[in-house]
């Protein structure tokens, strides 16, 4: 084959690789044994792009799944082009599991959202808003933040345990925030690159923790009000699991303390090299 060939096919080669990392929209979707819940968060996100011109890609992370999750991704996956399963090997932790997904991911933004669909997919326009007209580098859902054009549904009691836990959370390691925990939040990639790289936390409590880093790093934050609907079947136990977050707040405040915004400067100017 002559040379002249060799570098066209090269040529061309190069010029589909670089087409298929054009992407404006990677969606991240945390799995743990979700074979009942996750088939019609999928059909939602799914329909919902198929009406779109946004250019996307979906992924599911699948964390030691030990139902059928697996199986049920990969008939969505011969169906579906945008989207890609990433199996882990044992359960390590929504955190892990997000963090996965958002290292491996290459959109211009990046969208973590439950797999049980309890934020529809329709309310990611109201966090682009916040980054295309607001400015922000990072848009989290809150559900706690009063709207006359959103509707929350959930449980007393479940209310009652977030406001207790917020309380905490703005008095020892994030004030200024009214919902940490609302699995639906949009990151620029730059932001995204920079929080998840840092972040150590592997149970739930990492939205604590990717949210301090960008509070540390000077990001900007938008907490925008969302339409949520209480699913059945949540894995956070409301006594262990609060327990261990509370400890980690304290945690995250020691570990991240020496962070700023000059290392988000000094990140974003490498990738950029």
């Amino acid at each position: 084959m002559s040379d002249d060939k060799n570098n066209s096919i090269e040529q061309w080669l190069s010029s589909q690789e670089k087409h298929g990392e054009d992407v404006e929209l990677s969606v991240i979707i945390p799995a743990y044994n979700e074979q009942w819940r996750l088939p019609t968060t999928l059909i939602d996100i799914i329909d919902y792009f198929d009406r779109s011109s946004l250019s996307h890609e979906i992924i599911v992370v699948d964390d030691g799944s030990s139902d059928e999750t697996e199986q049920v991704v990969r008939k969505f996956e011969r169906i579906c082009p945008h989207l890609r399963l990433v199996r882990l090997p044992k359960n390590y932790g929504k955190g892990h599991a997000v963090r996965t997904g958002m290292l491996s991911a290459r959109g211009k933004y990046l969208l973590f959202t439950d797999a049980d669909g309890s934020t529809p997919i329709k309310e990611i326009e109201r966090l682009f808003d916040a980054v295309h007209q607001g400015g922000a580098e990072i848009a989290i859902g809150s559900r706690a933040m009063e709207s006359e054009d959103t509707l929350v549904e959930t449980v007393w009691y479940r209310k009652f345990l977030g406001r207790t836990f917020h309380f905490f959370v703005h008095s020892i390691l994030l004030p200024g925030f009214h919902d940490t925990q609302c699995g639906f939040k949009l990151f620029t990639k730059p932001a995204a690159r920079f929080v998840f790289s840092r972040q150590r936390a592997n149970g739930f409590s990492f939205d604590l923790e990717i949210l301090h880093l960008a509070q540390k790093a000077e990001l900007t934050i938008s907490e925008v009000p969302v339409n949520w609907t209480n699913v059945a079947g949540s894995k956070v136990n409301l006594l262990t699991d609060a327990a261990k977050m509370f400890k980690d707040l304290f945690v995250f405040r020691i570990r991240n303390a020496g962070v700023s915004s000059e290392d988000f400067q000094h990140a974003h100017q490498e990738k950029s090299t």
